[in-house]
């Protein structure tokens, strides 16, 4: 389980993104975390993902203490971050691309190329489109390549940091549905997002922050009952 208890943390001493934050993902379940922008989801998953020092609290995976580690320490401990930025290199085809999630192996030529042809296996449009260049796909279809070269690592956990911010819906479902996919095999995820409706319908268990702040949390059918009002009362939409 990842646990992150207690996480006080900013990006200046005055001032407190997060205020007495606390988040568990079960293993092999989808947790969601919601929120409004400046709730804090973002500055969350830099804590936990060792991109920023949390003034007090901890954070811990299976029980090994990640807090304060190094966000260079990641991938060695099973960790896959999945960052809100588009990250892959356009002008390299999408083999190049997963390749690159080969990094903290990569003079062992035989294991990548056993994870290249398991990523295949997960990812069958990846395989056919493995030439081309990565900028030519559509933005749905970059996420997804982003996912499977983080799948590289054979990752225990994925976190996604918004991971359909500026895409079309009928776009963001192909991304949902391969999270969805992924947890099905077994991965645990994280993943914080704005869109309430598809991180409830996809999530095991979900939290909503506040101004930095836990506000609620529950499991996803106590959230599908009341949706509507949640929304309007919790995020003000």
């Amino acid at each position: 389980m990842l646990s992150a208890h207690n996480i006080v943390a900013g990006y200046v001493d005055e001032i407190d993104i997060l205020q007495d934050v606390s988040v568990d993902a079960e293993r092999e379940q989808i947790t969601s975390v919601i929120g409004p922008n400046g709730s804090g989801k973002s500055t969350l998953v830099r804590v936990i993902c060792g991109f920023l020092h949390p003034k007090s609290g901890t954070v811990t995976w299976d029980g090994t203490d990640l807090t304060g580690r190094s966000s260079h320490d990641m991938a060695g401990l099973g960790i896959c971050y999945l960052p809100q930025e588009r990250t892959v290199f356009p002008h390299l085809t999408v083999e190049q691309n997963i390749r690159l999630g080969a990094w903290t192996f990569r003079n062992d030529k035989a294991r990548i190329g056993r994870e290249l042809e398991r990523v295949y296996e997960l990812f069958p449009l990846m395989r056919e489109r493995r030439r081309s260049k990565a900028g030519d796909l559509s933005g749905g279809m970059q996420k997804i390549l982003e996912i499977a070269r983080g799948m590289m690592i054979r990752p225990e956990i994925l976190i996604c940091d918004e991971p359909t911010v500026g895409l079309a819906p009928i776009i963001a479902k192909e991304v949902y549905d391969t999270i969805e996919r992924l947890k099905a095999d077994g991965l645990t995820i994280l993943l914080v997002d704005q869109n309430v409706r598809e991180a409830i319908r996809v999530g095991d268990h979900v939290y909503v922050l506040e101004v930095g702040q836990n506000k609620v949390s529950g499991t996803k059918s106590e959230f599908e009952t009341n949706l509507h009002d949640m929304i309007k009362d919790w995020l003000q939409i």
